[in-house]
């Protein structure tokens, strides 16, 4: 892994998102080196041209800017994060994503956070002295294993599991978010079900889920990794990448189906 420090112009950036005001992106690139990430694309604006999941850029007076602009009241949501993992490995040395934390403790901001790393435990006393804040753990699947070929550089669901159960008796709202669906890993009434049962047993107030997009990049790498690793799986993905109208309307009915097996409700 490649770590290069670099400084940044700005710290809170507006957000296209619906429900989302603000983001937060204190890193650039992501250690967790998910095959179907979708960030990808945002190699070309980093200047460099590594492989995606092999660097990670630090934007070292990040906390710096971020109080700066905070300067000034500001309403609304802000989201950790949108194109990195708040939580990826190096925020155990740099520590950004808790000064961001503390500097918007002071605030009357709402906190998102969104990751993959039961590393966010370790801010629960920041976190709790936020006014208004959730944070959420994206799950592709409830198998460690399978997560291992999926997400090689991210700490297991198992342990992503148990961090949302820490911070949900300690009282934060807590989520989970099934993301991506993938073709023949998550796209079965069992495979799902298996990950709400995770969920509401750790204490998650709700769940949410998105399929898979098929951008040209996220099917190669994903194609690439069926076929050396689960050749099985291929043809499943070929079909819902031929027709993905229909496998978003296939997922959408399973979920309409086993959402409410486990008391949540779909937004």
């Amino acid at each position: 892994m490649r770590v290069f420090e670099k400084e940044c112009r700005s710290a809170l950036v507006k957000s296209g998102i619906p429900g989302t005001e603000y983001c937060l992106n204190p890193y650039g690139g992501c250690a967790h080196a998910c095959v179907y990430c979708y960030a990808a694309f945002m190699r070309r604006f980093l200047g460099t041209d590594l492989p995606w999941g092999s660097f990670v850029q630090v934007k070292v007076n990040f906390a710096q800017r971020l109080a700066a602009q905070l300067k000034r009241p500001k309403q609304g949501t802000v989201l950790l994060s949108t194109v990195t993992d708040p939580y990826q490995p190096v925020e155990r040395h740099y520590c950004l994503t808790r000064a961001s934390l503390e500097a918007l403790a002071g605030t009357g901001l709402r906190v998102s956070i969104l990751t993959k790393s039961d590393l966010v435990v370790r801010d629960l006393d920041v976190i709790t002295r936020l006014p208004d804040v959730e944070v959420g753990f994206s799950v592709t699947t409830a198998e460690d294993d399978t997560a291992r070929w999926l997400e090689p550089g991210a700490p297991g669901p198992s342990r992503r599991f148990a961090a949302l159960h820490t911070l949900a008796a300690a009282g934060v709202r807590t989520w989970v978010f099934v993301s991506p669906v993938i073709p023949a890993v998550a796209d079965s009434e069992a495979a799902l079900a298996a990950i709400l049962e995770r969920a509401r047993e750790a204490g998650a107030a709700w769940a949410d889920y998105d399929p898979l997009n098929f951008y040209p990049s996220a099917v190669a790498n994903l194609h690439r990794l069926f076929s050396r690793r689960w050749p099985q799986r291929v043809p499943a993905l070929q079909e819902a990448q031929r027709d993905v109208h229909a496998y978003r309307e296939r997922v959408a009915a399973l979920a309409a189906a086993v959402w409410p097996r486990f008391g949540y409700d779909l937004s």
